[in-house]
């Protein structure tokens, strides 16, 4: 029983040993395709989330979500492909996070650089409150922006760092190239209408706004409202008139609504010879 599980340990050590090989070698190869199309899904979903013309409001925001995940992707498969590339001693640790430095090829450092950016991109997009309540809220705004310097930088390091790409790498990443351009379109598209709209209110506002107030028809204006006398209230009814007609009223009798003015009086002719 023994000799048959010392002729079993060497068979499970060598196929663990496969095994583990296997799965470095996978993610030697492909963490930093999936770091890239995990960005660029970041860059394309950061574009169309400012879109106002396509996009409903309920869109915009599971587009943002889409945008906050592939962020973590990103992370993630930066620092798998990181720690891989370390372990297998193709890169120093120091290279991980100075660029050029340790003897490190222009190649691997411009994926050092692209790394640093996407860390800082991925803190500014976590700490947006604390920018959005600061007096300098066009800091996060700058500082988000490096994710367009992150992203070309990326693509250069995977073209030419490390073995010769296959055809369908180099038609992969046309097609991340295709749709962060096509976003951008999306996105400049969006700034020109928003910008025709803002110009159209404005003129509009224009239009209709009321001629200016000169000093000299304001003082004038004044100084006639200032010589017109008050116009005369009516006269209230006096307290016996009340009275007056109350008793009239209590009485049964009828009495005129208005009063009647007296008419006027009849002119008499004397006659002659009449002592009149």
């Amino acid at each position: 029983m023994s000799s048959i599980v010392l002729l079993a340990r060497p068979a499970v050590g060598a196929a663990s040993a496969g095994a583990v090989g296997r799965v470095m070698a996978f993610l030697d190869y492909f963490t930093g395709v999936f770091t890239l199309l995990s960005l660029t899904a970041v860059v394309t979903c950061g574009l169309a989330a400012t879109d106002r013309l396509v996009l409903t409001p309920r869109l915009r925001v599971a587009v943002q979500s889409v945008h906050r995940a592939s962020a973590v992707a990103a992370l993630g498969f930066l620092g798998t492909h990181i720690a891989v590339k370390v372990v297998e001693r193709h890169a120093a640790a120091q290279t991980a996070v100075v660029p050029f430095s340790g003897g490190a090829a222009l190649a691997v450092s411009l994926g050092t650089i692209a790394a640093d950016l996407l860390v800082l991109i991925t803190a500014t997009g976590v700490l947006r409150g604390r920018f959005a309540g600061s007096r300098r809220p066009w800091v996060w705004r700058v500082l988000h922006s490096l994710a367009y310097v992150c992203w070309p930088v990326s693509l250069a390091h995977g073209l030419t760092a490390g073995r010769k790409a296959h055809a369908w790498v180099f038609w992969g990443y046309g097609v991340c190239a295709a749709l962060v351009a096509l976003a951008l379109l999306v996105r400049a598209l969006s700034y020109v209408g928003r910008h025709r709209s803002l110009s159209r209110r404005r003129r509009g506002a224009k239009a209709y706004r009321p001629a200016a107030v000169r000093p000299a028809a304001l003082s004038a204006l004044s100084a006639t409202a200032a010589g017109t006398r008050p116009i005369a209230r009516a006269a209230r009814p006096s307290v016996a008139s009340t009275v007056a007609r109350r008793s009239v009223q209590s009485a049964g009798l009828p009495g005129p609504k208005h009063a009647a003015r007296p008419g006027p009086r009849p002119l008499h002719l004397a006659r002659p010879g009449s002592g009149e």
